[in-house]
């Protein structure tokens, strides 16, 4: 049996709450910490060739452009990506609506 030594043993046993008043009182609880994983990275779908992806203009108002310029930032993404996001939000609640229609007999 392996001997497992005393400052592991508490480290095992004390409770968030104690760990709270050990921070609270200015010391390191650190060690009452796992060092954390990396999550794997995500798989993304990579494309083969430039050719699928297509250039479009899109025209909109100043007050328009100021609010997606107010999202990105709140989002900290680009405003590309705002516009790529919600666009297909919107195309996929389209579909959806027009699969339930259909499945409703409409």
């Amino acid at each position: 049996m392996k001997k497992v030594s005393k400052s592991k043993i508490k480290t095992a046993t004390m409770t968030i709450d104690e760990i709270e008043a050990l921070a609270i009182k200015g010391k390191d609880t650190s060690k009452y910490f796992s060092k954390p994983k990396r999550m794997p990275p995500r798989e993304v779908h990579k494309m083969t060739s430039r050719e699928e992806i297509l250039k479009v203009n899109v025209d909109v108002t100043e007050s328009f452009l100021h609010e997606l310029d107010a999202i990105a930032t709140f989002l900290n993404i680009s405003r590309q990506a705002v516009m790529k996001t919600f666009l297909k939000d919107g195309v996929d609640r389209h579909f959806l609506a027009k699969q339930a229609r259909k499945a409703s007999g409409e």
